[in-house]
């Protein structure tokens, strides 16, 4: 399910990008989408952190955490 909230997360974003570069957007309209995009942004981070720290693999037939970091 996180993942699924994710992707809508992600896909809002690109489509707030895209409105964005739109140069006819008014201004006040540019910025309720900058900050909608900038709260988007917090909440992507948030839920990777999450999903980050559910990730396991499968060694030896055995679930095991990932205990490596993610790079950006």
């Amino acid at each position: 399910m996180a993942v699924k909230k994710l992707k809508t997360k992600m896909s809002r974003l690109e489509t707030i990008a895209e409105l964005l570069e739109d140069d006819n957007q008014e201004i006040e309209a540019s910025m309720k989408l900058f900050e909608e995009g900038i709260k988007l942004i917090n909440e992507c981070s948030a839920d990777l952190d999450t999903l980050e720290g559910k990730i396991t693999i499968m060694v030896d037939g055995e679930e095991q955490e990932f205990e490596g970091s993610v790079e950006a």
